[in-house]
Parts: C-alpha cells; sequence; structure tokens
C-alpha cells in the first residue's frame, strides 16, 4: 500500500513538474526561433540559448513520460487494453517530440557551422540556406508525429477514465475534448502553411500545458486519498 501511494504521489509531481519545467524555459523558446531561414543567420548567437532550451524540453518529456506511465498504472485495473494504448501512444508521442527538440541542435549546428565558416562562397551558403530549410521540414515532421500520437494517446487515456472511479466520466470527458482539440489543430496544420500552420500544430502544447497539471494534480490527490483511507482503516 504504502508503494502504491508513493508510486502516485510521485508520478503526480512528475506532471506537475513538467508544466513548471516548461513554463520556465518558455522566455528561451520566445527568444530563440531557428525554424525560419533568418534563423540561420542568428544561430551562431542564439546557440547556447537554444542547447539550454532543448534541454529544458526534454527534461520536460522525460517527466512527462514518467507520469504517463503512473497514469497507466492507475487506470490498468478497470481498463487495461485502452489504458495500455493510451499510454503507449503517449510515450511515443513524447519521445518523437523529444527526438525532434534534440533535432533543433544536432542537425541545425553543423549547416551553420558551413555557412558561417570563414572560407565559404556564396554558391556554398546558398546551398546550405537549401539544406536548412529541407531540415526544417525535417524537423517538423518530429513534431507533428509527436503531436498526433499524444493526442490519440490522450483520447484513449480519456476513454480508459470513463470506467475508472477513481477519475470518473467528467476527467474522462476532459481528457477526450482536449485529445480532440489537439488532434484538430495537428491535421488543420497540414493545410494551412506557414506561420499559422506551425501555431495550429502548437496547440497540442496549449493541450498538454491544461493535461499534465490537471492530471498530475488528481493523480497526488489519489495519493493523499490513499493516504486517508489507509488511516480510517487502521483507527477501525
Amino acid at each position: 500500500m504504502e508503494n502504491e501511494k508513493s508510486v502516485l504521489r510521485w508520478g503526480g509531481l512528475a506532471g506537475i513538474l513538467a508544466v513548471i519545467v516548461f513554463i520556465v524555459g518558455m522566455p528561451l523558446y520566445a527568444l530563440v526561433d531557428p525554424f525560419t531561414p533568418e534563423g540561420l543567420m542568428t544561430f551562431p548567437d542564439a546557440r547556447m540559448a537554444i542547447a539550454l532550451s532543448i534541454s529544458l524540453s526534454m527534461a520536460t518529456a522525460f517527466l512527462s513520460i514518467a507520469f504517463v506511465l503512473v497514469l497507466y498504472r492507475t487506470l490498468q485495473r478497470t481498463s487495461q487494453t485502452i489504458a495500455l494504448i493510451g499510454s503507449v501512444l503517449g510515450v511515443i508521442g513524447y519521445i518523437v517530440i523529444a527526438l525532434g527538440d534534440a533535432s533543433t541542435i544536432v542537425a541545425f549546428a553543423p549547416l551553420s557551422d558551413l555557412y558561417h565558416a570563414s572560407g565559404a562562397t556564396p554558391e556554398t551558403q546558398a546551398t546550405v540556406v537549401l539544406l536548412w530549410q529541407t531540415t526544417m521540414g525535417i524537423t517538423s515532421t518530429f513534431f507533428f508525429l509527436g503531436g498526433l500520437f499524444m493526442m490519440i494517446g490522450f483520447i484513449a487515456l480519456g476513454v480508459a477514465m470513463l470506467g475508472a472511479t477513481a477519475f470518473g466520466r467528467r476527467f474522462g470527458r476532459v481528457s477526450i475534448v482536449l485529445g480532440v482539440i489537439g488532434l484538430v489543430g495537428v491535421f488543420a496544420s497540414l493545410f494551412v502553411p506557414g506561420l499559422i500552420g506551425m501555431q495550429l500544430m502548437g496547440s497540442t502544447v496549449f493541450v498538454n500545458l491544461i493535461f499534465l497539471p490537471l492530471f498530475g494534480w488528481k493523480v497526488y490527490r489519489l495519493s493523499r486519498a490513499a493516504k486517508i483511507t489507509e488511516m480510517n482503516t487502521s483507527e477501525e
């Protein structure tokens, strides 16, 4: 019983902490934008900020994965199959997004070095610009697929919550609605080019910022409820 309470407590805190870490890094995300042709010009000056923002973003992903795994453990008793599907898709989504974040520095840094090299010719720089734009598309694919898997995972977890007394139909519906909102944004980004398309894809970030603290707090409260129940049982 004590082990179960500890898992719920730390799992819930992981979900809450994931959002806190992301919010801490938000000023860096706003200052750094390698996903434009202009980002190639400013990359050397922003390299350290990009590396730090990626580190915080990956920490957010790892904490989110820990939370989703605990969420599965909570739901597996009542809806094991659908909870497993939702948690696996959620974990895959967070991993793919983490890979997309990592590619920002791993893929863009060598291109920036080529462009800003002292002996770079105009022809070389023009080629690097084309490669930079191609790399932006590849990196965006990571974020698209990550968001897609994550939102479908939220929907599946919401369906699992509908039959779980620990969460109830209200939380289940909220998870489903959040997943649908994010899913619509992901698919809409395919048909809207440019900055607006990126913003639509970014709706998954908005959904995640609601999902993690809301359900993280719920899981944490479940650990507190289990403790209270244990105390009442012992008194009897």
